[in-house]
């Protein structure tokens, strides 16, 4: 069986399950014209009895000075029964008066008694001062009061018809009945349409969302709509539509580039490897060549498809960020780059820097950077790599340099120069660095050096500034970078 809590609270639940299922605007207007009532009916209330008291008062207040003016004139006849002189009076035409003793017995000028003596009237003898009631005599709704007279064992018990208090009550009642359902219509109207008007924002975005998700076209905005909550809430809206879209664009560029740079090395794989269906009628030298073609070609296929893979990757959430010795990266990518590049000396100042990163993406950025350098730079040449406390790492080779034409497009996913398309690579390192960097928030530039060659200079916002390392011995007599 269960208890009645469980099913007061099993209520409760499901009606709170009905609000919430209720449209939010149909919500927030119910709440306001349930405040704007409670409110309204909280101080109609406190007015309406205010007056009342006030009315009530006033006969009071009248009660007392009609006693005081009556004459009051009692007696007790031979049989000790308690009498009213018709010498006693109230001025008001349809007002009672009746005195009364310590026994309870009660006398009026007016006829018979009609106010019952109780104890609270008893107790006015015993104790003094005054008491106030309401009551009927004869069908008429009265305000009597009780008092004691100069003789202790006698008192007054007087009464007013409340006939016009009750009307002016019942005006105002009338009235104050009228001004809540006045203040809750338009209660209800300004609260419906200050809700509407606040939460239409918030219907533009559900329908620019809903409309979206059927059509999937993110061109679709939310208009402005002020600088508050809801505005600012629509400008978030629009600023992740806008990245979300230069996102898709990106992704969908990317596919197009890859798809066309993978055709080429697949087409010529494929060739290849079509002519080892006639491996028998080659010489062991064209078996060679065309082994050693097949190797290459799959290496680039692969390299290629890895930067593809970097580069959807995007930018990685700041939260897996961690602090990251720079110095220590660019040491190692050096040493990688002189065993890759053996015809090129790598000449090294690096002071000790530490950066918040992903290790592995800025290590493939600084290899990239080294990797560009040390494939246009000729053999028996310099490149120079300096890392500052500053955060300023730069690789300057002695090579051809890039075409002025070619400078504004070296960034770009897939960009090749003409000059470069002989050489190997698919245009994607340099893009990756970008991409890199951004996601770090640094900076990244490629530019010629004025007496040859090629100068990339990557800046990184630095964490510390630790002592500088010791640089690498270089000739007095040089430096790094005419």
């Amino acid at each position: 069986m269960t208890s009645p809590y469980a099913a007061t609270r099993d209520r409760l639940r499901q009606l709170d399950d009905r609000w919430r299922d209720l449209p939010l605007r149909t919500r927030l207007t119910s709440a306001a014209v349930l405040a704007a009532t409670i409110t309204v009916v909280a101080v109609v209330s406190v007015a309406y009895v205010a007056v009342r008291h006030e009315l009530r008062g006033q006969v009071d207040k009248d009660l007392r000075q009609q006693v005081v003016d009556s004459g009051l004139v009692f007696f007790y006849d031979g049989s000790d029964r308690l009498h009213l002189t018709s010498a006693s009076r109230i001025d008001e035409p349809s007002a009672y008066i009746q005195v009364f003793d310590i026994s309870g017995q009660a006398a009026t000028t007016n006829g018979p008694t009609l106010v019952p003596v109780n104890a609270h009237d008893l107790g006015v003898l015993a104790d003094g001062g005054s008491w106030s009631r309401d009551a009927r005599i004869n069908s008429t709704h009265v305000r009597l009061l009780t008092t004691r007279t100069r003789n202790p064992t006698v008192g007054v018990i007087a009464a007013l018809p409340l006939s016009g208090v009750d009307h002016q009550l019942h005006i105002l009642r009338i009235a104050f009945f009228l001004l809540v359902l006045a203040g809750l219509g338009l209660t209800i109207l300004v609260a419906w349409g200050a809700v509407r008007r606040t939460l239409r924002p918030v219907q533009s975005l559900t329908e620019t969302a809903e409309q979206i998700a059927e059509t999937r076209d993110l061109t679709l905005r939310i208009e402005s709509a002020g600088n508050d909550e809801l505005g600012r809430l629509a400008a978030s809206f629009n600023t992740m539509l806008d990245a979300l879209e230069r996102s898709l664009d990106q992704q969908r560029q990317l596919v197009m580039d890859a798809s066309h740079e993978l055709r080429t090395p697949l087409a010529s794989l494929r060739t290849n490897v079509e002519v080892l269906h006639d491996v028998d009628r080659l010489t062991p030298e064209q078996r060679k060549a065309l082994l050693a073609g097949i190797v290459s070609q799959l290496e680039e296929l692969t390299g290629l498809v890895a930067d593809v893979v970097e580069l959807a990757r995007g930018d990685a959430p700041a939260s897996t960020f961690e602090e990251i010795a720079w110095d220590d990266v660019v040491e190692r990518a050096v040493e990688r780059a002189r065993r890759h590049w053996p015809g090129v000396t790598f000449r090294t100042r690096i002071d000790r820097v530490v950066v918040r990163g992903m290790v592995g993406r800025l290590e493939r950025a600084v290899a990239n950077m080294l990797d560009n350098a040390g494939k246009f730079s000729p053999a028996g040449s310099d490149v120079d790599v300096e890392l500052t406390s500053a955060g300023v790492f730069t690789v300057a080779d002695r090579g051809p340099g890039v075409p002025d034409d070619a400078l504004p497009h070296v960034f770009d996913r897939f960009y090749r120069a003409d000059e470069a398309r002989a050489l190997p690579g698919s245009g994607l390192g340099l893009a990756i660095v970008q991409q890199v960097v951004d996601g770090l928030g640094g900076t990244i530039e490629l530019r010629n050096r004025p007496d040859g060659g090629a100068l990339a200079t990557m800046t990184l916002p630095v964490v510390t500034s630790p002592e500088p390392a010791l640089a690498a011995p270089m000739p007095v007599e040089e430096t790094l970078f005419q």
